[in-house]
């Protein structure tokens, strides 16, 4: 065996511990790491209030037409609290993009009062805002569209995409806010001014469209006639 092989296979090994050096930190780097935990909203009977104040945070989320969007955030909310003046921080964020922990959202021209879209704290699980141009990702949408849990209804102690929720649509301002439907799963824009809204039971899933401009509602025929 001459030089150059003995050199090449002397490189392989090299080459060969360093790959295995590099599976092996990935593989106890990810046995250590925690699980991902989406987060959530906790629920606060009113009676307790007063042992666990929540605290509120304001959020810069961006801007709509002459309007300003601010969401406010919170890692508890109290059973029908109403939102104060207490939100003691303020974060500047780039995007229309809201948190996983949301609960309101603050609409605010220049010179004019603000004004909050709920009168009582709940948790937005899915927020579509007004949409003026059809895009090859974004349907045209001529109202803001709203997925909000309000009750825990699977009594686990939170608020968050695994209750039932709630429908509403409102102008890009906030304005004229409506509720479309209550005890959804979700919906999704399927094309412009045009919603598909899903509902579950425990035998059966039901699809719906809804047109925003119109407001009409008609269920869709989905049963299995065998």
């Amino acid at each position: 065996m001459n030089f150059i092989e003995k050199s090449n296979k002397i490189l392989l090994f090299i080459a060969a511990i360093i790959v295995i050096i590099a599976i092996g930190k990935d593989l106890i780097s990810g046995f250590f790491r925690k699980d991902y935990s989406e987060p959530k909203v906790q629920v606060i009977d009113h009676r307790d209030a007063h042992k666990e104040k929540p605290k509120l945070e304001k959020k810069y989320v961006g801007q709509i037409k002459d309007v300003h969007i601010l969401e406010v955030t919170s890692d508890k909310i109290i059973e029908e609290q109403s939102y104060n003046s207490n939100a003691e921080m303020m974060i500047v964020s780039s995007s229309l993009n809201l948190s996983s922990n949301a609960v309101n959202l603050m609409f605010t021209k220049p010179g004019e009062k603000n004004h909050l879209l709920f009168e009582n704290n709940a948790l937005i699980v899915d927020f579509s805002p007004i949409q003026s141009k059809e895009t090859d990702y974004r349907h045209i949408l001529s109202k803001n569209i709203y997925s909000v849990a309000r009750k825990d209804t699977n009594k686990d102690g939170f608020l968050n995409q695994n209750d039932m929720k709630e429908l509403l649509v409102s102008e890009y301002d906030g304005s004229n806010l409506k509720s479309v439907m209550s005890n959804i799963e979700g919906y999704q824009v399927i094309k412009n001014e045009m919603l598909l809204i899903y509902t579950n039971t425990k035998s059966n899933t039901f699809y719906y469209t809804f047109d925003v401009l119109s407001g009409e509602i008609i269920k869709l025929d989905t049963s299995l006639k065998l």
